[in-house]
């Protein structure tokens, strides 16, 4: 019998402790603290500069977006593929890989830039979500969906 996964807690010393739905995927603590630098790091650089806190407040603001998602997409629903973060995806390709590749976690900025609400999403929704806040992403999705009802059907 194998003994049981180290839960990060016990395996590192950041403040932001892998949550278990990422850790179940076999992400540790520095990989995950990478990625969640990298996150907070992008979060400011696109905030407008008058909105623009300190870095810790976007650790913060991502880590709980993500302890939040339970490790799936927030719109979908869809299991994220944590293993795959956004920096191991193949480089170039633009809308092809978005397409083959977009199950990789995402940050969403919910409310739009300037605030430090998110939301954890895959690669392909946030792509399509493009600037809308969540309600007007929401409301082209319904839009979509009762365009489309029926077509394909005899």
């Amino acid at each position: 019998m194998s003994a049981p996964a180290k839960t990060c807690a016990t395996a590192c010393l950041s403040p932001y402790h892998v949550p278990d739905a990422v850790r179940l995927k076999g992400i540790g603590c520095a990989r995950y603290g990478e990625w969640l630098e990298r996150q907070a790091q992008n979060c400011k650089r696109r905030d407008p500069v008058e909105h623009r806190r300190d870095i810790e407040e976007y650790r913060q603001a991502i880590h709980k977006a993500v302890e939040k998602s339970s490790g799936v997409d927030c719109y979908t629903g869809e299991p994220l593929e944590w293993n795959r973060l956004n920096h191991d995806r193949p480089k170039g390709g633009g809308q092809h890989n978005h397409r083959i590749m977009g199950h990789y976690p995402t940050v969403d900025h919910y409310y739009g830039t300037g605030r430090l609400e998110y939301r954890i999403c895959c690669g392909s929704v946030n792509h399509a979500k493009g600037a809308l806040d969540h309600q007007q992403f929401v409301e082209l999705c319904r839009k979509v969906a009762r365009r489309h009802e029926g077509w394909g059907k005899a």
